[in-house]
């Protein structure tokens, strides 16, 4: 099959590895008010029996939620049918999660135990950190974002927020000790984040967060504001994952304006194997002794040291890209097991969103890249695992199967929507 050979930037083969999403609503599960479930239930401690007042319970990433009553009991009303993951935090306490799935029009009883954190009571000793306001400004720039939308997104309880940094294999990771209170002021969102992990590895340029979002819907000031907020959220919407993974649930990526073909990355055949380059280096310097050395061999190969210094340059990856559309039988199949939709396909997938261009923050991101004008939104969906399983929502359900680059991986929370969200009526 005919491709594309491209460049492949190393530094970009992992801009971030977002596992924020757990489960969320299910497959066909919007417009069916009609068959609607509950969920209620109560949280204990599962140490001494006794109910936990004032707990949050929520569904991961959507705007479902509450708080228990004194006696620790909840309620959950008018939720659609599908896959759930059911989240109750609390201070002082592990966070708990529970995947369920719910039938139309069904009521489930839960009883949830929450364990004491191991260090609850023990005695805190907080040591001054001189580079927190350098680790929080990582912090915001890799789990917030760079976009115009990041740019209003404030969290309001920064103080929580503890960072450690290892020297050695430069890696920084956070925690917090209370749920992230996040105001994003461009969509219209108080966002509820319990955060599970946080890491830049400044080495390779991956990054890595998990936890629970819910979605507060913010009140607007002002019929504008609120009209503002809707057009907002489409823009956020457009081109985004979760609008990719429902354009392919319904088999309808070209209408909905995404171009996606096969993406290979292989050794680039013109780099010699690296313990030729360092040999050649190392031979090179050796015979320089001040001067410019260049031999050529019978074969009429360079030997110098300007030689093998181009050489070391090379990209040891090249990309290929097809220009065949990719057939809806080789991305997604119908798993007989438990009759969901299963996304499974080779090498990687290059995503071109044709819609909609590139903001100018992401075209200027490198510091010493070439400037040009701003292209179409593209992306990087690669596997971790042999296939995974999508809903209607949008919702990859393994949070661990995938990684995203480029574009998706430059987005980051202040683009998120709840998977709740629908688009307005025309």
């Amino acid at each position: 099959m005919p491709a594309y050979l491209l460049p492949f930037r190393q530094r970009h083969l992992v801009l971030g590895i977002v596992c924020l999403f757990v489960f969320g609503l299910g497959r066909n599960a919007y417009g069916q008010s009609g068959s609607l479930g509950s969920v209620v239930g109560t949280v204990i401690d599962a140490q001494t029996r006794q109910p936990l007042g004032f707990a949050t319970v929520f569904l991961a990433q959507t705007t479902y939620g509450t708080n228990t009553a004194e006696n620790g009991t909840f309620k959950l009303t008018a939720l659609p049918p599908g896959s759930h993951e059911l989240v109750v935090s609390f201070l002082g306490y592990e966070t708990l999660s529970h995947k369920f799935t719910l039938q139309a029009g069904a009521k489930l009883s839960f009883r949830l135990e929450l364990t004491p954190k191991a260090n609850a009571l023990r005695e805190v000793v907080v040591r001054p950190d001189t580079n927190w306001r350098y680790n929080y400004s990582v912090f915001l720039k890799n789990f917030i974002g760079q976009t115009a939308n990041a740019a209003q997104t404030h969290i309001t309880n920064p103080e929580v927020l503890y960072f450690h940094f290892d020297a050695q294999e430069r890696i920084l990771t956070a925690e917090a000790s209370k749920p992230l209170i996040i105001e994003n002021k461009a969509l219209g969102y108080r966002i509820h984040f319990v955060l599970e992990a946080f890491e830049v590895r400044f080495a390779n340029g991956q990054t890595f967060h998990a936890g629970y979002p819910r979605f507060e819907e913010m009140k607007p000031r002002s019929q504008m504001q609120r009209k503002r907020w809707q057009k907002a959220r489409v823009q956020a919407y457009q081109g985004s994952l979760m609008h990719f993974t429902r354009a392919l649930y319904q088999r309808r990526l070209e209408e909905e304006g995404f171009n996606v073909r096969r993406l290979q990355r292989l050794p680039n055949p013109h780099r010699p194997p690296e313990q030729e380059i360092q040999a050649g280096l190392k031979r090179a310097r050796e015979q320089r002794q001040g001067l410019t050395v260049i031999k050529i061999d019978a074969a009429g190969k360079e030997d110098s040291l300007a030689y093998w210094m181009r050489m070391s340059r090379l990209a040891k990856i090249v990309a290929y890209l097809h220009k065949d559309p990719i057939p809806y039988h080789q991305l997604i199949t119908q798993d007989s097991a438990n009759n969901a939709l299963r996304l499974q396909f080779k090498d990687h997938l290059n995503v071109v969103y044709t819609k909609e261009k590139e903001e100018l923050g992401y075209v200027n991101r490198l510091t010493f890249g070439p400037r040009r004008a701003p292209s179409f939104q593209t992306s990087i969906l690669s596997l971790l695992q042999p296939y995974t399983f999508i809903e209607a929502n949008g919702m990859i359900l393994n949070p661990y199967s995938h990684i995203v680059e480029e574009y998706w991986g430059w987005e980051k929370l202040a683009e998120m929507l709840p998977f709740d969200y629908s688009l307005p009526q025309e």
